[in-house]
């Protein structure tokens, strides 16, 4: 058992692996985050305030929208330094801390966007790695001596731990559905609710929703299989055979929901992203990338 679990966690891996996965998930935050302004925020009235987490230690909402505006700023060029890798270790530190306020502010005020919790965790788990050691301007501009390359569990865990945690957060959905709707959220009528609900408070690109909630039998079908999907993520963390076709019905699924409810998971193409063949552009960028 131990083998397995130190297997599973420390599997030794490239610093080119990590440093590839480094560039494609700050490139990618980069470019879904650049039009984020939470300034707006600093307008709503202290009596919506209802601060989570360490927001608790705020007296109020923040009211500087100026302010606001400058973390926005700083966030973003974190970001896109973090890419690149230069001032690597404050480029990090800096797009973890500030990433954690700006997404988390907005959380405070009644409602849970849990579709930035997730990359929160990988500015974190990645704030704490070695993924600058090598393909970072820090090692082409300054030839860092204690850059590191080779093969090192180093370089394994952080990946790993974003997958896992990424898949986590769907198995947690499909399991939240179970325990405070049982049976009765997998039904045709629930889901023809959410079908037909969401037109009133979203404004979907297509009219598949309304169409398709006309078929009871297709409104069945779609409440289990969401929810036999979402559960599968699970078994997909441990099972090879599974994880493709799993992240694949995830996918299908979170377009589905954006196609229908205009409800775009677009953050989470970063966890998709943390599991496709880096192996294969790591040997490719090698052969150009010194």
């Amino acid at each position: 058992m131990n083998r397995h679990w130190h297997r599973y966690w420390f599997t030794p891996a490239t610093a080119e692996h990590l440093a590839l996965a480094r560039i494609v998930t700050y490139g990618l935050l980069f470019a879904i985050y650049l039009p984020l302004d939470d300034r707006g925020w600093t307008q709503v009235s202290p009596v919506f305030w209802m601060p989570v987490s360490v927001f608790h230690v705020l007296s109020g909402p923040p009211r500087n929208s100026v302010l606001i505006g400058a973390l926005q700023i700083l966030w973003k060029t974190s970001l896109l330094t973090s890419a690149i890798g230069l001032f690597s270790r404050i480029s990090t530190l800096t797009a973890a801390a500030l990433g954690f306020f700006l997404l988390g502010l907005p959380n405070c005020f009644g409602k849970i966007h849990h579709l930035d919790g997730f990359p929160v965790l990988v500015l974190c788990i990645l704030a704490l790695s070695p993924c600058a050691d090598i393909w970072s301007a820090d090692g082409a501009l300054w030839r860092k001596p204690e850059t590191r390359t080779g093969v090192s569990w180093q370089y394994g865990w952080p990946v790993r731990l974003a997958q896992t945690l990424f898949l986590l957060t769907f198995f947690a959905a499909g399991w939240a559905k179970l325990w405070h709707g049982g049976l009765a959220w997998m039904t045709a009528t629930n889901m023809r609710s959410i079908w037909l609900g969401e037109l009133f408070t979203h404004t979907p690109p297509t009219r598949l929703g309304s169409y398709f909630a006309r078929w009871g039998w297709l409104c069945q079908f779609a409440a289990i299989t969401t929810v036999i999907v979402e559960l599968a993520a699970l078994p997909a963390l441990f099972a090879r055979r599974l994880r493709v076709p799993t992240l694949a019905g995830l996918f299908g699924l979170q377009v589905l929901i954006a196609l229908m409810l205009g409800v775009y998971f677009t953050p989470s193409l970063v966890g998709y992203a943390l599991f496709l063949p880096l192996e294969r552009c790591q040997r490719v960028l090698a052969r150009f990338v010194p």
